[in-house]
């Protein structure tokens, strides 16, 4: 037999409406996904006409921007961040969309 506190609690958890999923976060992570997605298919199609595997790291994006790689007179901390720019450019979309998708996740 329950004590009357825990008659309580129970009616309290049944009062309870289930959250309700919230579908943005999922359709910005599918769109980063593509995003991701197409930045290797761009580089086969490049692949396809030259022959010629072009790489594209993070910098290319960045001097598309206009912007420029960050320099500093420390050796370790420069081989940081030049390592952080050599990587691929889809890396990006990609954790934004695993982002998105474990926002999304947490609602569900």
């Amino acid at each position: 037999m329950a004590t009357p506190e825990e008659d309580e609690v129970l009616r309290y958890f049944d009062n309870i409406k289930p959250r309700k999923e919230d579908k943005g976060a999922f359709w910005i992570g599918v769109g980063f996904l593509l995003l991701a997605l197409c930045v290797p298919a761009y580089q086969a199609l490049l692949w396809l006409q030259s022959g010629y595997w072009t790489a594209l790291p993070i910098s290319y994006g960045v001097h598309f921007l206009g912007w420029r790689v960050p320099l500093t007179s420390w050796a370790g901390a420069q081989k940081i961040i030049d390592w952080l720019f050599d990587l691929p450019l889809w890396s990006i979309p990609a954790f934004m969309a695993f982002g998105c998708f474990s926002a999304w996740k947490e609602t569900t």
